[in-house]
């Protein structure tokens, strides 16, 4: 078969998908706004990200005017691929941009498979949930109906939806949970996310293997919706307790899933401030975004592994750090404690509570047999995970779309 794969940042949910199809002997062609290199075995076609929309205009506004200007682009390469004679039999897509609202104009007939994510609600930025955030206003709201008609325009073009996580899943109005939606895991690869006692790296010229006490946060950006500042505040306590323990965050400082800093400011430069003379700044060590090949090093090499979230999205790392056997600490509620079940594979904690939170970090410091408890815990459910959420039912799926 024939498949075309579109995402701005392939591969993205495809990561898997894509060489998995490759390997299985299709034909593969992608689509990206992205110009990073990638180590593609197949055809890769790129476009230039449209630039920004007018000043002035409401925010919501600029997300439909980006939108059609990438639908746009898009289409025109589906028009030149068509010229070349070239016609997918499937098309697999991430719709959350744009992307794929004008490919019917050229391949009416070809069935479209989307990836979309999560049907936006105000609790998936925070509003009303956390503490420091309130009702959403008005300006929210047209933010979210902005999205989710885009998703619904996409949605009603296409012969299937995959979500990841129940959780994801339920988010979406009763009209699409139906036969046509998919639960199944992107995936993650087991056999590489794996313990490994015998890990060692180098961060800033100190060694770092499974003799040191090594505390872990991996977030895409470092942000109040995944916690972040939560964890912050735990450290002065868990540091002046572990005199041997070391911390490393992994993560931008870019406004993240639930925006940025009520006074515009970083959120790191935020909490370094509020905790000025209360941190031993030698042991924490802030990596910023680093190749997946060192995140996984970093998670064998974790003793705890913190993992905090608002209702939101199940980010890939928490499954990454569990197929690696890590120790973790999560939040309560959703998304969390879809893989984390308290006192079985992990701890679990409110997501506000820094001070339960230092005192679940030094706890497990201090127990290994309790570590060792929760990693294998962890990884069972990761295997679990990918036995169940398997590629091969998601293949299943494809080939059988009538």
């Amino acid at each position: 078969m024939k498949f075309l794969l579109i995402h701005q940042n392939f591969p993205g949910q495809f990561r898997q998908l894509a060489p998995y199809l490759h390997e299985k002997g299709h034909e593969l062609v992608a689509i990206c706004s992205h110009q990073r290199y990638l180590p593609a075995k197949f055809r890769l076609l790129r476009y230039q990200v449209p630039p920004k929309p007018p000043d002035g205009l409401p925010h919501s506004s600029q997300l439909a005017h980006e939108a059609f200007q990438r639908a746009a682009l898009v289409a025109r390469l589906c028009e030149q691929l068509k010229g070349e004679g070239w016609r997918p039999d499937l098309i697999c897509a991430h719709p959350g941009w744009g992307e794929t609202l004008a490919i019917r104009e050229v391949w009416p007939e070809v069935f479209q498979i989307l990836w979309p994510e999560v049907w936006l609600r105000p609790e998936h930025a925070g509003w009303g949930v956390d503490p420091e955030k309130p009702l959403p206003g008005l300006e929210q709201k047209l933010e979210h109906v902005a999205r989710n008609s885009l998703t619904r325009a996409s949605l009603d073009q296409a012969r299937g939806w995959v979500l990841p996580t129940v959780h994801q899943a339920r988010s979406f109005p009763h009209e699409f949970q139906n036969e046509r939606m998919q639960i199944v895991h992107e995936g993650i690869d087991t056999k590489l996310a794996c313990p490994n006692p015998e890990i060692s790296f180098e961060v800033r010229g100190i060694k770092i293997t499974k003799d040191v006490p090594v505390i872990t946060f991996v977030n895409r950006n470092l942000e109040r919706l995944r916690g972040f500042d939560t964890f912050m505040r735990s450290l002065p306590e868990v540091l002046s307790n572990n005199k041997k323990v070391r911390v490393l965050i992994v993560g931008d400082n870019e406004g993240g899933y639930g925006g940025g800093h009520s006074s515009g400011r970083i959120l790191k430069d935020v909490m370094l401030e509020e905790l000025s003379g209360k941190l031993d700044l030698e042991r924490i060590h802030f990596l910023g975004r680093i190749p997946h090949s060192s995140l996984i090093a970093l998670f064998q090499a974790s003793s705890v592994h913190v993992y905090l979230s608002y209702p939101f999205i199940l980010g890939w790392s928490l499954l990454e750090a569990m197929s690696c056997g890590c120790c973790i600490i999560g939040s309560e509620g959703m998304p969390v404690k879809e893989a984390i079940t308290h006192d079985v594979e992990g701890l679990l904690v409110p997501i506000i509570d820094p001070l339960l939170l230092s005192k679940r970090i030094l706890y497990l410091l201090e127990t290994p047999l309790e570590r060792q408890r929760f990693s294998e815990a962890a990884r069972k459910k990761a295997m679990f995970w990918e036995q169940s959420y398997t590629l091969d039912k998601l293949y299943h799926f494809l080939m059988n779309i009538k």
